[in-house]
Order: C-alpha cells, then sequence, then structure tokens
C-alpha cells in the first residue's frame, strides 16, 4: 500500500495561493502626503513628510495664491541581474505621492521658500499684506 505524505496536499495549496497574489499590483506607499500647516504671523509653514525621496524628485508649486502642491516621483531602475543577486521578482519600480493642499489667506509667490531634510519637506509661504483699501467718499 502506497501512503501519501499529508502535508503535500497542503504544500500544493499554499503554491497555488501564493501563485494568484503574485499576479496582484504591488501595494506601495504612494498616495498622498501628510502635511502640517502652522500659521507664524508672517508667513504660513507647510511641513511634509516626504521620506525617500530627493530634493530632486519633489515639485513644489503654487497653481494659485492660495494653495500649494506638492507632488514626489521617484523611479527605481536597475538591472534584473547583477552580481551579487538574480531578481526572481522587483516591484519598487516607481513610485508616487501628492497633496495639494488649500491655504487660508493668500500668499507672495515671489517669496516662497523650501528646504528639504531628512525626509522632511519645509515650505514658507510669506502671507500678502492686505491691500489698505480704497476710501469711497459718500455724497
Amino acid at each position: 500500500m502506497d501512503r501519501q505524505n499529508p502535508f503535500e496536499e497542503i504544500d500544493r495549496l499554499f503554491d497555488r495561493i501564493s501563485s494568484e497574489f503574485s499576479e496582484l499590483p504591488a501595494a506601495g506607499p504612494g498616495g498622498s502626503v501628510a502635511v502640517d500647516v502652522a500659521d507664524t504671523g508672517e508667513a504660513f509653514e507647510v511641513t511634509a513628510d516626504v521620506p525617500g525621496y530627493t530634493s530632486d524628485d519633489i515639485d513644489v508649486t503654487l497653481p494659485d495664491p492660495r494653495t500649494v502642491r506638492i507632488a514626489a516621483s521617484q523611479e527605481t531602475t536597475s538591472e534584473t541581474e547583477d552580481e551579487d543577486h538574480q531578481y526572481l521578482r522587483q516591484e519598487r519600480t516607481r513610485r508616487s505621492m501628492s497633496r495639494t493642499v488649500p491655504l487660508p489667506d493668500r500668499v507672495e509667490k515671489e517669496s516662497a521658500e523650501a528646504s528639504y531634510d531628512n525626509g522632511v519637506l519645509t515650505i514658507t509661504l510669506p502671507k500678502q499684506e492686505a491691500n489698505e483699501g480704497t476710501d469711497i467718499p459718500v455724497n
């Protein structure tokens, strides 16, 4: 009588499940950028966590005087084989994140500054001076 190993059936089942999951797209860290917005009195300071990117990967734009947009995109290029590794699977090829942040007041586009250090992006947006307005005489 030929007796089968009961664990072979379980191994085959795990192999089948594994192969089905391997076809799914990788869920990366992409998506939205977490931000803090502080009012320092004369400016807004926007702080965003953008770890794993370089300053060249990050774009900061002001589409209008009351909106700041942060976008980060990175593409990893590597050979499928090198001296030390033969990759069986590579999923870390491209990632991106973005965020559009509305501001409570208008800012001066020309005076805006941004710096990036240790994965933290800091954007300083000086507020526009309030117009004094025009007095209209009442007749």
